[in-house]
């Protein structure tokens, strides 16, 4: 038996019930799923990052300011998504999504000028079943499940707190498993399965950098080469032909991020961020560009964050970091032939556990995606978000 089964190829066929990850957007042939947002809750939550520093923050976005660190610092994350979506005939689907959402360790090598770092970070994820049944005698269901990630291991050197730079040395790697059933529920014995996995695994780089042209202004930039990546295709089914391994040549494309930041004064600041991929023509299968579906990703954000009072006795109130933000995108694949747009608010506030060494970020993003004339489809979503970030006392002047 010759069964050649893609990702998500059947589950485009299929007509009936379905249930989903984070999003029901992220389907279609050879897709890796719903691309994940590479934000820290506190980013997040003023919807932009790459040009932000925080004594007790790992950048998520820009690894050069972890040049910065005066103290062995980390910073983890985790978060639950979840969206409510309308197709014009039924408006209650519903998907959500609870999962870790990255992680950072930095060692500082020479306090505030170079630093060592490690983490892991999700790329993308996928949590969804469909159902089918035909002449009411067979059911279809077609399980997908899993995503992909990357670990990182970067180092970051500034001069005088001026200007910095990052290098890193990032291995993706992660799988999506599918099952797909075919089964007569009046006979026992009439059940047909076949597993696949497709295993990712790949080397990668990112360049950072920041710099401080004047003295309330920072910019970031983080840039990721395109990525290559095998793919390894294995099928469990009774067929020895049919289970004989496959590998195919993935390309990523390229990753630039942009970012700034102003501070109007020493607590309140503004900033603005700028993310952006070309799919449509950066995305390759066996070094054969694949724009079936495929679309520019980019997110503009910009926001505004106002800090906690650095005096060792106030009010509760003023020891809480305070953001706010908006954001605009487009995602990565296009639906019923249609790009499909993104855009909401975000907010969120810092609550310290040890004062100036420990805390907790919280954040919530909601918005919507997608266009129901234009995409046959659309989602109100909403994201929470929190992460904790732990740090000794790094120097700082506290006010009486």
């Amino acid at each position: 038996m010759n069964i050649k089964l893609t990702v998500f190829g059947i589950a485009l066929l299929f007509t009936g019930n379905l249930v989903a990850g984070e999003s029901l957007f992220g389907s279609g042939d050879n897709s890796i799923g719903f691309l994940h947002l590479p934000y820290s809750a506190a980013g997040a939550a003023r919807s932009y990052e790459i040009a932000n520093y925080d004594s007790l923050h790992m950048n998520f976005q820009n690894y050069s300011l972890w040049s910065q660190i005066s103290n062995t610092t980390y910073t983890i994350m985790g978060g639950y998504a979840g969206a409510y979506g309308d197709d014009g005939v039924k408006s209650n689907y519903y998907s959500d999504l609870a999962n870790f959402q990255g992680g950072f360790l930095g060692i500082p090598i020479l306090r505030k000028k170079l630093a060592i770092g490690l983490g892991i970070q999700p790329v993308s994820n996928i949590d969804r079943s469909y159902t089918d049944t035909f002449n009411e005698d067979l059911n279809e269901t077609l399980y997908i499940r899993g995503g992909i990630s990357k670990a990182l291991i970067n180092v970051s050197y500034n001069y005088k707190n001026r200007y910095g730079i990052g290098l890193g040395y990032e291995y993706v790697f992660g799988k999506i498993a599918d099952n797909y059933i075919l089964e007569d529920p009046g006979v026992s014995v009439t059940r047909l399965s076949i597993d696949y996995e497709y295993r990712f695994y790949g080397h990668g780089m990112v360049i950072s950098a920041f710099a401080r042209p004047v003295q309330n202004l920072t910019l970031g930039l983080t840039v990721r080469p395109p990525l290559n990546t095998k793919l390894r295709i294995q099928a469990f089914t009774t067929s020895d032909d049919v289970n004989q391994s496959k590998i195919r040549d993935i390309t990523f494309p390229g990753q630039y991020n942009l970012g700034l930041e102003y501070r109007l004064n020493h607590r309140n600041h503004i900033g603005l961020d700028l993310l952006y991929q070309d799919w449509t023509n950066g995305y390759k299968i066996n070094n054969k560009n694949y724009s079936k579906d495929q679309d520019k990703f980019y997110r503009f954000g910009i926001g505004y964050e106002r800090t906690q009072s650095e005096k060792r006795f106030t009010k509760l109130r003023e020891e809480i970091d305070y953001r706010a933000g908006l954001f605009y995108g487009n995602l990565n694949q296009l639906s019923n032939g249609s790009s499909v747009r993104e855009y909401g608010v975000s907010f969120g506030f810092s609550l310290p556990i040890q004062r100036f060494v420990s805390e907790i970020d919280l954040s919530c993003l909601i918005g919507k995606r997608g266009n129901l004339d234009k995409n046959s489809y659309e989602e109100t979503f909403f994201s929470l978000g929190f992460t904790i970030s732990a740090s000794e006392i790094w120097f700082i002047n506290i006010d009486d």
